[in-house]
């Protein structure tokens, strides 16, 4: 009887172990690590292996497979990149406000708070990237990239309240 509850025990114990390894694995399975981007004037990176080149992308990122839609490719796509990035999200938030820019990304405002946005455009496009704080460490990053619209100002024009 003894004998059974001992095996009993180390089985218990031993497919806790299992399933807590398991829960661990299946947070990164549908991440890709993505390789970081330099300045396009001293870009060494391979760029085959990335999937789009016209924005900077921190040393650490892996893509989150799931969430992320990526229309078209390298430097004219649309849609959504989500990353999570070791950084803090303060310094994720002074990457991009500084490699934008380098990237031909012309800013046109930024709110940095719990959830930080930045906003840029580009030739026709704009783009908006966005910082939160991840639950453990880290930051979670979305870049949506989309056609900016036909006949609207690149300009934001503040309007007084109570009009």
């Amino acid at each position: 009887m003894l004998r059974v509850m001992v095996w009993g025990t180390r089985l218990n114990r031993l497919s806790w172990v299992v399933g807590a390894l398991g829960l661990l694995s299946a947070c990164t399975l549908n991440e890709t690590a993505l390789p970081a981007t330099e300045r396009p004037a001293g870009a060494n990176v391979a760029l085959d292996s990335r999937p789009v080149t016209d924005i900077p992308i921190p040393e650490d990122a892996t893509l989150d497979n799931e969430r992320s839609l990526i229309l078209s490719s390298r430097d004219q796509w649309t849609g959504r990149i989500v990353m999570k990035v070791g950084q803090s999200p303060s310094k994720a938030f002074a990457f991009y406000q500084r490699e934008m820019p380098a990237f031909r990304w012309t800013p046109i405002m930024s709110v940095q708070s719990e959830i930080s946005v930045l906003t840029f455009t580009r030739e026709d496009r704009a783009a908006t990237v966005q910082v939160q704080s991840r639950t453990i460490s880290g930051a979670i990053v979305i870049v949506t990239i989309a056609p900016r619209q036909v006949g609207q100002p690149a300009t934001v024009q503040a309007v007084p309240l109570g009009r």
